[in-house]
This record gives structure tokens, C-alpha cells and sequence, in this order.
């Protein structure tokens, strides 16, 4: 006789055989034997119906069972006849124990090690009941090889499955993240609706909601109706704005089966709503319930919560008990979640006393949250109050208090903190040291994230997944880019987290390429991108170099079905923005399903970026047509549209509006409106907001002395630093930029060696790229380019273009032609399509009468297909931009504006005005060079001012390009003339002409 389950040992041996040898020759004979009368009987059997159960216990007095029946058990247990047979051949090594492959008695833990030893001590005598318990502790364990060993154990011994064990073993796999292996379970059995809930669950828990839904329609066409259960696990499972549109037809169809009035299932899609940040359509499912108990109100509450609205919470909180409904614990966890800024630590106070009078001060859960309520607040007082009355502090109110002071900055009291939760006798989790590695945010805390790694290490938690997830984040927020590489290379086991905070980290840290790269390996090692990835990716796209990536990565976007995803559409238009394709951008944003804020506010940021003011005025106009309020995000992008444009007018239509909205109290507000009245040329303008600004940071005194740097006031821009550093706050690195580039357009030589010194001696700043451009631009323009010279071969960094650009423009200032030859050699090999080099050579060449060498560089640009960027004015008048181009007539008022040009150039000749021809790159007669030079665009934009502004009142034009040595003269003479003073901003800075002098002194 031969056992009943000897049919599955033999196929297993045979498998085993097809992967690798065995050691017994014997049994892969007859392994082999067997194998070979399966083949055809299993292609025979291929279209025939389901066997007899009763087949599978077939027993042959033989001596060998029938192959014919083994087959027909085959086909019952494993439904092969559509996926085993390919072309009459069965495909053993995948149908029958591909779940094996990986099944070792080596395992994770000793509850799962328990289950094995259970397995092999009882051998067959084990029933349904007792799988099922062992399943059971492999989920609760997540120990995926456990599970497979029972698995193993079910079939070897022939056991036939019931429904139960089925949708066991989906479970199981589903819970240990194995979806593959439940997926072929699931395949290759007879289904349920139960089968068909656990897949549609698993498959959604695990975000692949997008394979869910296809489930659920696939249940469908098959004639399956999903009942209360189904619905409700994937309406669950929809937490992300790319779900919505899932969401709503699954809405539908539960309220075509008439299930809506099950209380559950609208708590589910009330949830579903919120969750996908649809909080307007949240809010009209919960008004149309018919009954509402303390999980619909918990729910509105979390989705106000979470999408921000504070002041929504704290009323829904005391509506629902005004109409009879007790909060419970979870109520006052999602309100208090609610409160995260100092403008809600009323509301968190009142929710705090109504739970004293609830009595639920008491409770760990509600007494941790208070705690978090209270940190995010930034109340440490009343923090620390309530965590020392917690009477059974666990180790989540610990992390919470740690997490909380972390996060706050309060790294002593953190550090005091971790130290006593251990001295009570509580050893740190994994948790902990995630929750303080979270809160690392900025290289202030770079130091407490390092000596927190060396814990970690220390602890034995390093190989712990979310450990080295956070530890790479951290290392990333806090700039040490290369720390968080080196634990990202260390890490044994990756997920698409870890790739996901690299990815994230290089691009966050302007490493674009290597993100990229990163990406690359990301997709060869099999690990497939989610949304977050995705965003991160895209974030890295961020030159005009990179759209082409962009452009491949929108693709995989659209054919991961995250097309439709608000935040993925929100940063595709900021990568076409940023990479400067603004028509692409607009195409995204127009496509978007739903706009939110968000949205206009990334298409309005990159009609900023690109000087396109009036387009987006427009688009902020569309916007609150459309019901959008504002936030502080919109009117610093329309601040930077205003500053981009010079738009004066604008920019103080928008400061009044943002006085109407109450957000003049933001010191980020308030820091862009500083800088945008510099920028438009109102230094005093500028200077009130900043004085009047009752919470300033080192990025308002940045904004002001880089103001004052731009608009040639040295000494001011040095007097400010100073009591910049009297009144305790401490420079960094951007601010010690805009001093050196103070002392560089005032020409304070010795001043700005002094500073350059001081960064690293009292400030312990490493000099970037960029101080030592303006150092070389310091000592260019001094004229001291050998000592400027010798600062870049000696320099730690290699120059980048932008540097041997200042170097190339001091050499055009001193007419040294063989320093200007070096620079450009070198700056041609970093970008040999670097239109500025050849026209800044070309000029230098003609103006020292080297004709034929002047013609060789602007040939060489022909051949090249390079262009020059053309020159361009403009100005404002009554909120209107005009622009102009040098001898350009397309203007409506062109004849009248080079008539009175004509007559104005006239009067500064009288005045001792000589055109500077040598400007001129053309080989052309005298009178043809001086026509050039005095039609430049400069020179329009001031007559158009002068013909339409009113007498006596200032004239602001912008130019695009750096300003000419002629306009600068020309205007110098127009201002004492016309007794008006005169602003233009080129690229580099402003010129305030006022009675025929300028405010840069011709230093420039």
C-alpha cells in the first residue's frame, strides 16, 4: 500500500530534482519515472471537468497509484487546467510548490522556530484546527518562512484544505508581504467571497489599490457580489489622493447594492473621503447619515485633523456632544491631533480640560497624546506637567516626550530625558530612537543625530529596517549627504523606503545626477516606486538638462496608474517649471482633475521663476474665481513674480492683500516682502517692512543686507551685519554670501578679506563655491585679478563657470586680454555652449581694435549654433510692463519714443556726452557705430518713462542683461538734465543715477 500522501512527496522530490541535484539517486529515478507518466495524462485531462474528491484518496492494491488519477488530483487541488499545461507540458517546478523554494528551517523567531518543531514532532497528525493556530502565530509574527513550512506541511501530507485553512493561507502570506505567493494560493483554488475579501483586503493594505480594484471588478464579472465586508476593505484601504477616484466608484457601487445605511460602511466611505484629503465630500456624506455614532464624529474630527483645519475640529468636537455623543479615547486622540501650532494651544487647553471632567486624564493613551498636543504646541511646561502626572509612564509616553522636546529644539532636555526613562528602569525601542532621529531636521541638530546613531549601534538596532530608514532621512535633512550614503550602502535588506529617503536626500541636497542613478538601481534591483519615490524623482529633475528624466519619469507615473495622484500632478508642473518647460507645466495643470491650492500655487511658482508676472496675476485671479483661498505659499510666489518682474505696483497690491488675510505676521511673509520692495527698487519700502516686522530671523537680515548689497550701499549693507550679530543672531552661510557681495560692489577690498576670514575663525562656516566668487569678483574688480587667479587654482573646490565668469567679467573691466583668454579656455571646457564667454571675448577683442580674432569668436558661435541671449528692457507704467529691444519698433508709440531719444541724446552731448563705440562688435564706419550704441534698450525704457511718468517723480527700468559702459554714462547725464532720478536694475544689481552721479560710484 502506498500512503495517501505519497503522490506529493514524489512530485516534491521531482521538483527539488529540477532545481538541483539530489542526493539519492535512487529516488531521482524514480522520481524522473513518474514524472514521465504525468505528462500525458495531465494534458489529457487538461479540458475535462472537476474530479471526484474521493479521487485524490484513490488507493492501488498495486503497488502504484494511477497516473491518470494522480492527475486528475493534481487539477482538482492546484486548478491547472488554464495555467499549468503550455503546449500538452505541465509545468511542475511552478505549479505545484513554487512556495518552497524558499523554505529553510531557519527562522526568525523562537514562535515561529515553535511551529516547525510542532510540525516535525507530530508529523501527519496534525488537523485543520491545529494549521490554522499556526498560520494564526505566523501572522502575528510575520515570519513568512514559518508560514511556508506549514504550507509545505499541508500538501506533503495530502491534506485537502478547507475553505478556512484557504483563506488561511492567504492571510498569511497577504500579512507576511508576500502577495505573490497569496495571488497564486488564491489562483489556484476554488474562491469565496471570503477568498475574494482576504485578496481585495490584502492587496489594498499593501497600497497596490489600483490591483484591488481590478479584483473587485474581476469578483464581479465572475458573478460574485461583493457584500458589506468587501466594500468596507477597500474603502479602508484608500488613504491617498491618487485613490479618490477609486474610492468614489466603489462609493457608488455600495450605495447601488443599498449598504450606505449600514452605519459601518458610511463610517468607511466618510473615512475613505477623508483620508483622501476630500474633506468637502467627507463633510456631505456625514451631514446625509441617517445615524451617527462616536466613529463618524471620531472621523470628521481625524479628517479635519489631518487636512489642517484646527478651528473645524474643535467644533465638530463640541458639536458632537452637544447633540448627545460622549467622546471616547480615539475622539480625544484625533482632536488633540488636530493642534500642532502655538495659534491652537487654546483650543488643545479646553479639549485638556474636558477631559480632566471625563476623567480621562488618567488614561496612558489620552494622557501621551496630551503630551504630543502640548510639544507640538510648544508648550514644554505644560508638556512636562502632564507627562510627570502619567502614573504608569510606557515606553510610547516616553517616546512621545522625547519626540516632542527633540522635535522642539530642546535637545539638553531631550537628551535629560532619555537618560531618566532608562534610570526608571525603561530601556529605549526601536521607536525611540526613530521618533528623536525624526525630529533631526536641520545641521543644528546634526550633532544629537550622530551621537544618537552611535546609540543605535551600540543598542544593536542598526540592522533594524525603520532604524536605517530614519537614520538616512536624518542624515539628509541635516545636510551630511555622504553619512546618510554611507548607511544606505551598509544596509543589508532594503524596502522602498530606504530607496526612497536617498533618492529624496540627493535631490533634497541639489545632487540631481545620483538621485537619478539611485533611481536606476532602485528599478534593476526589482523594487517598484510608490507615489513618494515618485515626487522624490521628479524633485531631482530641476535644470533644463534634466527634462528629458522628467519627461521618462511622467511616463512611468502615468503607466503606474498614478496619473490622476493631485500631489504627483502638483510636482510635475514644478519639475516642467523648474526645468523650464512652463508650456508642459500649464498641460499638467490643466489636465489635473482636481486643482487645489497646492496646484496653483506650483503654476504660479513657476510663472515666477520665469518673469511671467502677468500670467500669474492671471492664474491668481482664476484661482479665487474658483473658490481657493490663498495661503502664505501663493502670495510669496506672487511676491517672487512681482521681485522677478519689478513690478512695484503689484507687489503693493499683494503686501495690501496680505494684510486683509492676516498673515503680515509671518516672518516668512514678511521676509518676501522685504526682499520684493528691494528688488523692485524701493529700498525704503523695504526698510520699513523690516523694521516694522516684530519677529525677525537670520533670513530677514539676509534678505537686508543682500538689499542693500545690490543697491551699492556697502557700508549700510556692513553696519547692518554688525547689529545683525549684536542683537544674538547668528550668521550662516548665505548671510556671509551677501556681505562678501557687499564689499565686492562697494569695493571694500580689505573689508572683505577681513569677513572672508572671519566665517571660518569666529563661525566655523566652510567656505562654498559661492564666497569664493565673490572673493574673486572682490579682488577682480580691484583690479588684483594675478591675486584672484592664484585664489582659484588654490581653492579646495574645482570652479564651476559662474565663478570663471567673475573672473572674465573683471578681466573686460581692466582690459586683460590674457587672463580673460585663460578664464574662458577653462570655463569653455565646463560648458562649451556658454553664450556670455564668447560675447564677453568677442567685445573685449573688438574694443582693443583685434578685429579678425573678434570675427573668429562670433563665427565660431555660428558654427556652434550658439546664440546670444538678446538684451531687453522694460519698465512699468500704471501696472502695464513695456519691453524693448535695442532699435526694436514694434512698441505702438515707437516713432514718438526714438524722436524724443533723438532729441535727449542731443542735449547730453551738449552736456559733454561721448558715445562709447567701442562696444560695437561690427567693423562698421563710425556714425553706423555711434547709431547702435545711443538706440540700446536702456536708453528706450528711459524716454518711454521720461514721456509717460509724471514729472519729477522717479523712473525704474529692469534690464535682463548686465547694463552697458555707455547706457550707464548716458543715463548719468539724462538724470542731471531732466533733474529725475533714475533706477535700473541690471542682472547683477541696481544703479541709482540722481543729478548725474550713480550710487555705485562707476564702481561696477
Amino acid at each position: 500500500m502506498i500512503p495517501k500522501y505519497v503522490f506529493a512527496t514524489r512530485v516534491r522530490a521531482n521538483i527539488r530534482r529540477l532545481r538541483g541535484p539530489l542526493p539519492d539517486e535512487a529516488v531521482r529515478r524514480q522520481t524522473l519515472a513518474i514524472s514521465e507518466q504525468l505528462v500525458p495524462a495531465c494534458t489529457e485531462l487538461c479540458s475535462q471537468e472537476k474530479p471526484q474528491p474521493s479521487l485524490l484518496f484513490e488507493e492501488h492494491q498495486t503497488g502504484v497509484m494511477d497516473s491518470k488519477y494522480q492527475a486528475q488530483a493534481c487539477k482538482w487541488r492546484f486548478n491547472s487546467s488554464r495555467n499549468a499545461c503550455s503546449n500538452g507540458q505541465l509545468k511542475v517546478d511552478r505549479i505545484f510548490f513554487h512556495t518552497y523554494k524558499d523554505a529553510k528551517p531557519v527562522m526568525r523567531s523562537n514562535g515561529a522556530t515553535d511551529v516547525v518543531q510542532y510540525l516535525q514532532q507530530r508529523d501527519a497528525q496534525v488537523n485543520y484546527s491545529d494549521y490554522l493556530k499556526m498560520l494564526k502565530r505566523c501572522i502575528e509574527v510575520k515570519d513568512l518562512l514559518a508560514g511556508r513550512q506549514v504550507h509545505q506541511h499541508i500538501i506533503q501530507h495530502s491534506m485537502l484544505p478547507d475553505q478556512y485553512t484557504v483563506n488561511a493561507l492567504i492571510n498569511m502570506y497577504l500579512h507576511c508581504g508576500s502577495l505573490e505567493e497569496a495571488q497564486q494560493v488564491f489562483d489556484q483554488l476554488e474562491r469565496s467571497v471570503h477568498s475574494w475579501n482576504a485578496m481585495v483586503a490584502g492587496y489594498a493594505q499593501y497600497g497596490h489599490v489600483d490591483k484591488a480594484f481590478t479584483l473587485l471588478r474581476q469578483m464581479q464579472e465572475e458573478g460574485l457580489n461583493p457584500d458589506r465586508t468587501t466594500f468596507m476593505s477597500f474603502l479602508n484601504a484608500c488613504k491617498s489622493p491618487g485613490a479618490l477616484e477609486w474610492g468614489r466608484e466603489v462609493h457608488s457601487q455600495a450605495t447601488n447594492a443599498g449598504l450606505l445605511s449600514d452605519v459601518r460602511v458610511g463610517n468607511s466611505v466618510l473615512n475613505m473621503y477623508a483620508k483622501c484629503g476630500s474633506i468637502q465630500e467627507a463633510r456631505k456624506v456625514f451631514d446625509k447619515m441617517e445615524r451617527r455614532t462616536v466613529v463618524s464624529w471620531t472621523m470628521m474630527i481625524g479628517g479635519y485633523a489631518d487636512s489642517g483645519r484646527s478651528q473645524a475640529a474643535f467644533d465638530a468636537f463640541q458639536k458632537m456632544q452637544q447633540e448627545g455623543v460622549e467622546p471616547n479615547q480615539i475622539t480625544y486622540m484625533s482632536v488633540l491631533n488636530a493642534f500642532s501650532t502655538p495659534a491652537a494651544l487654546e483650543w488643545g487647553k479646553a479639549v485638556h480640560a474636558h477631559i480632566v471632567n471625563a476623567g480621562y486624564e488618567s488614561n496612558i493613551v489620552v494622557g501621551t497624546a496630551l503630551v504630543k498636543m502640548y510639544a507640538k504646541c510648544g508648550s514644554y511646561k505644560d508638556c512636562r506637567q502632564v507627562f510627570e502626572k502619567l502614573v504608569n509612564r510606557d515606553l510610547i509616553a516616553w517616546n512621545t516626550m522625547i519626540g516632542g522636546l527633540a522635535e522642539g529644539g530642546a535637545w539638553e532636555e531631550a537628551s535629560e530625558m532619555y537618560h531618566q526613562m532608562q534610570r526608571e528602569g525603561i530601556m529605549p525601542n526601536k521607536v525611540t530612537y526613530v521618533s528623536i532621529l525624526n525630529a533631526c531636521v536641520n545641521s543644528a541638530s546634526l550633532r544629537w543625530g550622530k551621537e544618537i546613531h552611535s546609540r543605535v549601534i551600540k543598542a544593536g538596532f542598526i540592522s533594524d529596517l525603520s532604524v536605517a530608514n530614519a537614520l538616512i532621512s536624518m542624515y539628509s535633512r541635516c545636510g551630511s549627504i555622504k553619512d546618510a550614503r554611507l548607511v544606505f550602502d551598509k544596509m543589508v535588506r532594503r524596502d522602498v523606503i530606504s530607496w526612497t529617503a536617498m533618492i529624496g536626500g540627493l535631490a533634497k541636497n541639489g545632487l540631481g545626477a545620483e538621485a537619478l542613478a539611485v533611481f536606476q538601481d532602485m528599478q534593476r534591483a526589482g523594487v517598484e516606486p510608490n507615489r513618494v519615490t515618485y515626487m522624490s524623482i521628479l524633485n531631482a529633475c530641476s535644470s533644463p538638462a534634466a527634462l528629458d528624466w522628467g519627461k521618462r519619469i511622467h511616463l512611468q507615473v502615468i503607466e503606474a496608474g498614478l496619473a490622476t495622484d493631485t500631489h504627483l500632478g502638483n510636482t510635475l508642473v514644478n519639475m516642467y517649471s523648474t526645468c523650464g518647460s512652463v508650456q508642459d507645466a500649464r498641460q499638467v495643470f490643466d489636465r489635473m482633475a482636481k486643482r487645489d491650492v497646492v496646484a496653483f500655487n506650483a503654476m504660479i511658482g513657476g510663472y515666477a521663476a520665469h518673469s511671467l508676472g502677468k500670467e500669474a496675476v492671471k492664474l491668481f485671479n482664476r484661482m479665487q474665481e474658483e473658490g481657493l483661498k490663498p495661503d502664505k505659499v501663493t502670495y510669496m510666489n506672487l511676491l517672487n513674480a512681482c521681485a522677478n518682474s519689478g513690478s512695484l505696483e503689484w507687489a503693493r497690491e499683494i503686501h495690501t492683500l496680505t494684510v486683509t488675510d492676516g498673515l503680515l505676521s509671518d516672518v516668512s511673509v514678511g521676509n518676501a516682502l522685504s526682499s520684493t520692495y528691494a528688488r523692485c527698487g524701493s529700498f525704503r519700502d523695504a526698510q520699513l517692512v523690516f523694521e516694522g516686522m516684530s519677529k525677525r530671523n537670520v533670513i530677514s537680515w539676509n534678505a537686508m543686507i543682500g538689499g542693500l548689497a545690490q543697491h551699492g550701499r556697502g557700508q549700510d549693507a556692513l553696519q547692518l551685519f554688525e547689529r545683525m550679530k549684536k542683537e544674538g543672531v547668528r550668521p550662516d552661510v548665505v548671510t556671509f554670501v551677501s556681505v562678501l557681495s557687499a564689499c565686492s560692489h562697494a569695493g571694500l577690498l580689505e573689508e572683505g578679506r577681513r569677513y572672508f576670514a572671519s566665517m571660518t575663525q569666529d563661525f566655523d562656516i566652510t567656505p562654498t563655491i559661492e564666497h569664493y566668487g565673490c572673493m574673486v569678483d572682490l579682488l577682480g574688480r580691484a583690479g588684483q585679478l594675478d591675486e584672484a587667479e592664484a585664489l582659484i587654482k588654490k581653492m579646495p573646490l574645482q570652479p564651476n563657470t559662474m565663478i570663471l565668469g567673475a573672473l572674465l567679467g573683471a578681466c573686460r573691466i581692466h582690459g586683460n586680454i590674457t587672463v580673460a583668454e585663460r578664464a574662458a579656455e577653462s570655463s569653455l571646457k565646463l560648458d562649451p555652449d556658454n553664450a556670455a564667454v564668447y560675447v564677453v571675448l568677442s567685445h573685449m577683442y573688438a574694443a582693443a581694435g583685434m578685429w579678425d580674432s573678434s570675427t573668429k569668436v562670433r563665427r565660431l558661435m555660428e558654427q556652434r549654433g550658439i546664440t546670444k541671449e538678446p538684451g531687453r528692457s522694460w519698465i512699468e507704467v500704471d501696472g502695464k510692463l513695456h519691453y524693448f529691444v535695442a532699435e526694436d519698433r514694434s512698441h505702438p508709440q515707437a516713432e514718438k519714443i526714438y524722436a524724443e531719444l533723438e532729441g535727449l541724446i542731443h542735449r547730453i552731448k551738449s552736456e559733454g556726452y561721448v558715445p562709447d563705440t567701442r562696444l560695437v562688435m561690427h567693423d562698421v564706419n563710425e556714425q553706423e557705430k555711434e547709431n547702435a550704441v545711443c538706440r540700446h534698450s536702456e536708453k528706450l525704457a528711459i524716454t518711454f518713462g521720461l514721456m509717460t511718468t509724471p514729472v519729477g517723480s522717479p523712473i525704474r527700468i529692469f534690464k535682463n542683461l548686465r547694463v552697458c559702459t555707455d547706457c550707464h554714462t548716458a543715463t548719468k547725464f539724462i538724470s542731471r538734465i531732466v533733474g529725475r532720478e533714475i533706477v535700473a536694475r541690471d542682472a547683477n544689481r541696481f544703479h541709482h543715477f540722481k543729478d548725474g552721479i550713480c550710487s555705485c560710484g562707476d564702481y561696477w
